[in-house]
């Protein structure tokens, strides 16, 4: 009987804890905009926690978010990107009111990272480039003090943009857990 009283007892923590552990990941990691961000994601071949984490990097879901850059929205999209993303992928034309619209934001970041999705070999390189720019991570990689192979990257001499990916990474773990 004792027996039993133990693994109820058990059994009783870790469901509490696992809701607990639930809750906390719901209340530091937004899950705004899903409906979009699966969409999207379906649309470009993306996984959505990569998406989700670097909006949550990006902008903590502030759809208003504008950098000194001129990088605006969700996914902080500079407006030369997102009108490059249309031409490519024959979307809709951006302007600076549509970077904030929430679905266009999206789109346009999403076929952003498709976009370089095809050009970079991993997603270390992939996220560097969607921070730092593809001409930037191109350089890199053609440097051997960045790049053995030319293709992935054994050092980011930014360290903005190191902190970035792992930020990133870390971001679309928890983001798994909750999709």
């Amino acid at each position: 009987m004792r027996k039993y009283a133990i693994i109820l007892l058990l059994s009783a923590f870790f469901t509490f804890s696992l809701a607990g552990y639930k809750l906390f990941l719901v209340a530091t990691h937004p899950v705004k905009y899903q409906k979009e961000i699966v969409i999207a994601s379906q649309k470009y071949n993306l996984d959505p926690s990569l998406v989700a984490g670097v909006i949550k990097v990006e902008s903590f879901y502030n759809q208003y978010a504008k950098s000194n850059k001129n990088a605006c929205g969700l996914m902080q999209v500079k407006l030369s990107t997102a009108e490059y993303m249309s031409d490519i992928y024959n979307i809709a034309q951006p302007n600076d009111y549509s970077l904030y619209h929430v679905e266009n934001n999206i789109e346009y970041g999403c076929a952003y990272l498709n976009y370089l999705s095809k050009k970079f070999s991993n997603l270390d390189t992939i996220l560097a480039a969607y921070n730092a720019g593809e001409t930037t991570v191109r350089n890199w990689l053609n440097n051997p003090e960045y790049s053995i192979d030319g293709k992935t990257l054994k050092k980011i001499p930014y360290k903005e943009t190191e902190n970035y990916i792992k930020k990133v990474k870390i971001n679309m773990k928890f983001y798994m857990r909750i999709y």
